[in-house]
């Protein structure tokens, strides 16, 4: 039974097309059952959600601290406080060398800059870089740069000094948090300061037109370090590595290239957070791979520098092409750029479609092809359930792409082709031994994570099959540090991927699994948000087994890590669109143990802000939405709907 008052109240909203339309207001009163312990890892909240915003309040970005100084260093805090006056390092014939190690606070990206008033004979100034404090050394972190112009080849640069002057690197660092100084030569340099001039999107509050916050403090800092990470691989057209577009790199440093499959997690993240502003980057990277396809295969190419050519990777990698443009299309309702990008979808369907093994109807890929997310590991033979899996939700993502553009009867046949493959998968995948889906139809037994988690989150598992390859993953891959990508028996690399943990996690919060989901995010991203010598304030590509980075070269800015900010607004906090543009949405809110949570998801339309608070068995949800969408919101644990929501308040009997 629904009842209600109806009323109307107008929402204030910073969001570009909010003054063009009426806002709705709707309060929802639910009373369910909800099994919730209190969570070991909240904390008390700020109120304000733009106090969690890491992008810096100004283009040329400071030191914050000295984290030490050694040999002959005057005033070093000078460094960090113009206001105390210069810092001097001078190092004798025989002597010490002088050592200044500067700390940033957080990861940064951009051109080093050096402000000498003073100098005396001749020395080099030594600088090196890190984003973590484990490699802060005189060798900076050893993560040297795959070359392409505007970006500096290696983590340490030397510059001979000879008298008062700037000195502007004019390369990109794309991600540090400490630089190391000293003078490798005798003589003494007097500095003014020492800075880095940021390159990347600078996003502050006022660039966020979508935001989260939540009960847990630890959360509320996932979210935003995602957010943050994606930024630092946002590369405008004037940055001194940027391209004819911008578009989105894969992390702060190391490769930074444009990677097709990293996409599909960042995509999300950047609209999610940043909205229409985030746009550009998504469509000017999609275009520049689909202007690379290969004409006379159809194949997408992988990756390349945002002002080189893109050079082929994998066949896997080349299907993300058709999920990342759903991805955008879903929540821009762009069909105008859909319709220009079509025609590369089509051709990339049909170069899966020539894989397919007519005997079984899964996909082969050839071993040429068969790179993928783990390039360190060998490649899987067989028909790989993981590419399988992806190529289904091509299938049905290129379906929905050919209706925007126009295509009804390509459309069809994709839905016919998913069907048909959704069946071969379930009958010759699924293990029923280990009630999970097997790495290859030639590796049977081994438990993988990216097979099981996206076939779960992309609908190839029935009910059945999700919980058990769910119940699977958590009872022979979780550790203490996150989940482990395949079972040992599997003899591949066991480092822990975000990347593909960000799939489980969301494929737990698809399939109602809302405790393991947020324990999953506190385990895997919780030690990247917590202070020690691997904070970066950013989210980390990989991590070995008890939790270390194997070395300086492992990226801690890495975009295909940001899979949690997602999917706390389009799970936990629950507003996600149901038909392109957020036409139609959905709001279904996952609390687990938390009591409350709020946010906005920036739409065409106007932004969509949610609020929910928890007390024992009673869920009370606010709404404001643009007056021409539609929502259904679905309350967890209970099967009915409450369809073509009006302004009012609502009580629902659960």
């Amino acid at each position: 039974m629904v009842d209600g008052s109806v009323h109307e109240s107008t929402g204030r909203s910073s969001y570009r097309r909010a003054s063009k339309t009426r806002l709705r207001r709707l309060l929802i009163i639910a009373t369910c059952a909800f099994v919730a312990s209190a969570s070991s890892s909240a904390a008390a909240a700020p109120a304000d959600w733009r106090d969690y915003v890491e992008g810096p309040a100004d283009p040329v970005v400071a030191p914050v601290r000295v984290v030490a100084a050694s040999g002959d260093v005057v005033n070093a805090d000078g460094l960090i406080d113009s206001s105390a006056g210069p810092a001097t390092l001078t190092m004798t014939v025989g002597g010490p060398a002088p050592v200044v190690l500067l700390d940033y606070g957080r990861e940064v990206g951009g051109v080093p800059q050096f402000d000498v008033i003073a100098a005396t004979g001749a020395p080099v100034l030594h600088a090196a870089y890190s984003e973590s404090a484990t490699y802060a050394t005189a060798a900076g972190d050893g993560a040297s740069m795959f070359p392409h112009s505007g970006v500096d080849p290696r983590r340490v640069d030397d510059y001979l000094v000879t008298g008062a002057g700037p000195i502007d690197n004019r390369l990109v660092q794309g991600g540090q948090r400490y630089q190391y100084l000293t003078l490798t030569t005798p003589g003494s340099i007097t500095l003014r300061n020492t800075n880095i001039r940021f390159t990347a999107y600078r996003a502050t509050p006022e660039q966020y037109q979508g935001w989260f916050l939540s009960s847990d403090d630890q959360l509320n800092k996932i979210w935003y370090s995602g957010a943050y990470t994606a930024q630092l691989g946002m590369v405008p057209t004037d940055a001194p590595d940027g391209g004819p577009q911008p578009v989105i790199l894969d992390g702060g440093k190391r490769d930074r290239m444009v990677w097709i499959g990293d996409l599909l997690q960042t995509i999300p993240t950047i609209l999610d957070s940043l909205g229409t502003n985030g746009q550009p980057y998504v469509k000017g990277s999609l275009a520049a791979f689909s202007a690379g396809q290969y004409p006379l295969v159809g194949m997408i190419p992988g990756f390349g520098a945002p002002n080189g050519p893109l050079l082929p990777y994998s066949a896997s990698y080349s299907i993300y092409y058709v999920l990342d443009l759903a991805a955008y299309y879903l929540r821009s309702g762009d069909t105008a750029f859909v319709r220009d990008q079509y025609s590369a979808v089509a051709r990339e369907l049909a170069f899966n479609r020539a894989m397919i093994n007519p005997a079984t109807g899964l996909l082969v890929v050839p071993p040429l092809l068969g790179a993928d997310w783990d390039v360190y590991d060998l490649v899987k033979t067989g028909a790989v359930t993981e590419v399988n899996t992806l190529y289904f939700k091509a299938l049905l993502d290129g379906a929905d792409l050919a209706d925007a553009a126009g295509h009804a009867d390509d459309a069809s046949a994709y839905r016919t082709q998913a069907a048909q493959l959704r069946e071969a998968i379930n009958a010759q995948l699924f293990n029923p031994a280990t009630g999970a889906y097997d790495i290859s139809d030639t590796t049977r037994g081994p438990i993988a994570q990216d097979a099981n988690a996206i076939a779960v989150l992309f609908g190839v598992a029935p009910p059945d099959h999700a919980s058990t390859a769910l119940a699977a993953l958590r009872t022979t891959l979780w550790t203490p540090h996150g989940t482990s990508p395949f079972s040992p028996d599997a003899r591949f690399d066991a480092r822990i991927s975000p990347f593909i943990g960000g799939y489980e996690v969301q494929a737990r919060l698809a399939a109602g699994d809302t405790d393991a989901a947020l324990t999953l995010m506190r385990t895997e991203w919780g030690q990247m948000v917590a202070p020690g010598p691997q904070y970066t304030g950013t989210n980390w590509e990989s991590l070995n087994p008890d939790g270390t980075v194997a070395d300086g070269t492992i990226s801690l800015a890495h975009g295909w890590s940001t899979g949690p900010t997602p999917a706390l607004t389009e799970y936990v906090l629950g507003i996600a669109p149901a038909s392109p543009g957020y036409q139609t949405w959905t709001l279904t809110p996952h609390p687990g143990d938390l009591t409350w949570a709020r946010g906005q998801v920036p739409t065409p339309h106007g932004p969509i802000t949610v609020s929910w608070t928890r007390d024992g068995d009673q869920l009370t949800i606010a709404v404001t939405a643009p007056d021409d969408t539609t929502g259904t919101i679905r309350i967890p644990g209970t099967t009915r709907d409450l369809n073509n929501v009006h302004t009012g308040t609502y009580t629902i009997a659960c």
